[in-house]
């Protein structure tokens, strides 16, 4: 199991704003896009003892349950990001998975769209939006993350 560290996503993001620009970042959202075909690697898991098992597991259980949170991470060259949802009818686990996200914007660009309809039709709204943010931050530095799996770049394809 390969988990990534926020510190080291911190420094990937810092290299790639700098390497890419922020204006290149958003025209490139566009590009993967429309070059990608959908495989349709991404997951949704409601079974919540499944995904309690995964946090535990990953020691990323979420300790106060007060509040909607969310906690993601990689493992291997998967995304998953763990939803903890205090403000709905019942509280309620939610997880998404991207297998080899960094192969698979078409992937990231549904659950950023998903998390933006849920915030739209006023869910979860705070909690959303760090969804939202996160995934956003990992499609803006999908170039790096190509190149650091080895990758070629989507223009070079």
């Amino acid at each position: 199991m390969n988990l990534i560290s926020d510190c080291d996503l911190g420094l990937l993001y810092c290299f790639n704003k700098f390497r890419i620009g922020i204006a290149k970042c958003f025209g490139n959202i566009q590009k993967i896009q429309t070059k990608m075909t959908n495989s349709y690697q991404q997951s949704e898991i409601h079974n919540e003892v499944e995904i309690i098992d995964f946090l535990v597991d990953n020691d990323a259980m979420i300790k106060d349950f007060s509040r909607s949170q969310l906690t993601w991470f990689f493992v291997d060259r998967s995304f998953h990001i763990i939803l903890f949802l205090a403000e709905s009818e019942k509280p309620k686990f939610e997880r998404y998975i991207v297998e080899q996200f960094a192969d698979n914007m078409n992937d990231m660009i549904s659950l950023w769209n998903k998390f933006d309809q849920r915030i739209q039709a006023g869910i979860e709204v705070r909690t959303m939006k760090l969804a939202k943010n996160k995934v956003h931050d990992l499609i803006t530095m999908s170039e790096t993350f190509r190149a650091l799996f080895g990758k070629r770049d989507f223009e070079e394809e």
